[in-house]
């Protein structure tokens, strides 16, 4: 049974400075997992766990191996519509919201990949959010997207923009995924590209700079409200273990 919350008072794998720029990724206290373990349970504890092991022993790998990584582990959990999940018609969860309760659908698990590569050191000018449609069902969908070329004037970008993703969950470039059509893609600044896409012939409609998203927005609301309660666990830890 998965534990149901409405705010988890803690942080999963981010901060919203790491969101936003980059940082030395900072294992956590052993004070963070008898925390979770004591809210919500044994479970909950260990994907929490597993996944903080990953992020500390994949530091060092090359981005095409994080990128593989990181979208084979973020597609294991389920996908779960929010009316489902949260009683709401659109809510977007925290990562840590969306491991603990073991699910979440495509919104949710994109921005996990997107934290869980900041933290891996995949820096933020790479990522985007893009927001797609499904051509063969006319499902509105969220992808992770990395430019690898971000040097590229954007409409040449395509061809190295990888796309994680949890309905095809291949690691293919945006060429390749013939089966969307493109509608935005926002970078962790706000800054938003509004695409036509006419059957794979992209073009650009106009670009936003600095565009707030309020879902985005809330939660980085959110983890700013909890980040001082992980310095707290952080700090307490490392008061007993100086005594």
């Amino acid at each position: 049974m998965r534990t149901r919350f409405l705010l988890i008072p803690i942080l999963l794998i981010l901060s919203s400075s790491h969101f936003l720029s980059a940082a030395a990724y900072q294992p956590w206290s052993e004070s963070v997992f008898i925390h979770i373990n004591k809210e919500f349970g044994p479970e909950a504890e260990k994907r929490v766990r597993d996944l903080h092991d990953i992020v500390v022993k994949n530091q060092n790998k090359s981005v095409d191996e994080k990128l593989l990584l990181v979208n084979d582990t973020i597609n294991k959990l389920p996908w779960i519509a929010d009316k489902e999940h949260w009683q709401q018609t659109d809510y977007w969860a925290t990562p840590m919201e969306t491991l603990a309760t073991f699910g979440g659908d495509c919104e949710d698990i994109a921005i996990a990949k997107w934290v869980m590569l900041r933290h891996l050191g995949v820096p933020k000018e790479n990522l985007r959010l893009a927001y797609v449609k499904v051509k063969a069902t006319g499902e509105n969908h969220m992808i992770l997207a990395y430019v690898e070329r971000i040097d590229l004037p954007r409409e040449q970008r395509l061809e190295t923009t990888w796309i994680l993703d949890n309905i095809d969950k291949r690691l293919l470039t945006a060429t390749e995924r013939t089966d969307l059509l493109t509608i935005y893609a926002t970078d962790a600044d706000g800054n938003m590209v509004v695409f036509k896409d006419s059957d794979g012939e992209l073009s650009i409609l106009s670009v936003r700079e600095k565009t707030k998203m309020q879902k985005l927005e809330e939660i980085k609301k959110k983890i700013d409200e909890n980040t001082a309660f992980v310095q707290k666990l952080n700090a307490e830890q490392s008061a007993h273990s100086a005594e």
